[in-house]
């Protein structure tokens, strides 16, 4: 009987295993996600009502998370389905979380530099609050080049798109608290789309391109300040 039950034990543990896996499989895509996929407005919400800019920013960056993880179920991430796990009424969100597998928590900041070093680690981006204005933003993205922070700002009076970071009502030097992913982890970033990546091996191709510089003959020391260049691009 010991025995019967042992292997039973065993095959509804396989059988255990055998859905998760399943379901993780369902809940997982193959599909690399483009930088414009990330960045599309759909992405993005709004703030319900006042008082909530932590929550739906929040909810916008775990749809991120989810999306650079292969959820197919990201937009059923939204500020009320995350504000049934993180909401306090009259106290606001909470400092840890989890939603459909995706986990966030919090930490402090003192200037501008820690918030890059945030988003090398977390291409989904972060969530930047300013405790005095009080307000928060989803923070998308740095461009070194440029040095430029781009967000979306969860405020009505915001658009609901990515844009760069001066657009929105907070400013990054104020910032003193920021929530982040930390599961799914070690996400990568987003993929150029197949245009740009095209265009971007062109520009590549076209700067390797060194001309070749021809001189004309030079028949005396007369002619030596006349010398004649020529360039021929291959």
């Amino acid at each position: 009987m010991k025995k019967w039950m042992l292997l039973l034990s065993l095959v509804l543990m396989i059988v255990i295993v055998n859905c998760g896996q399943a379901q993780a499989a369902e809940k997982t895509a193959t599909k690399d996600i483009t930088f414009e996929e990330l960045n599309d407005e759909n992405v993005f919400i709004k703030q319900s009502r006042r008082g909530t800019c932590t929550l739906a920013s929040s909810a916008m960056i775990m749809r991120r998370a989810a999306m650079l993880a292969g959820f197919e179920n990201w937009e059923d991430i939204t500020e009320s389905s995350v504000g049934s796990v993180a909401w306090r009424e009259g106290v606001g969100i909470s400092w840890t979380f989890t939603y459909d597998g995706v986990a966030m928590t919090h930490d402090y900041v003192s200037s501008v530099e820690d918030l890059k070093k945030l988003l090398e680690e977390h291409p989904e981006g972060i969530v930047a609050y300013d405790s005095n204005k009080p307000h928060a933003i989803a923070l998308t993205d740095y461009d070194a080049e440029t040095d430029t922070f781009y967000c979306s700002d969860p405020a009505e009076c915001c658009a609901k798109v990515r844009v760069p970071v001066s657009e929105a009502i907070i400013s990054l030097e104020n910032v003193d608290v920021v929530w982040y992913v930390t599961s799914p982890s070690n996400l990568s970033a987003p993929v150029m789309a197949a245009a740009e990546a095209n265009e971007a091996e062109e520009n590549t191709e076209a700067q390797s391109v060194i001309p070749e510089i021809e001189t004309a003959p030079v028949t005396s020391l007369d002619n030596l300040s006349h010398t004649e260049l020529k360039l021929e691009m291959n």
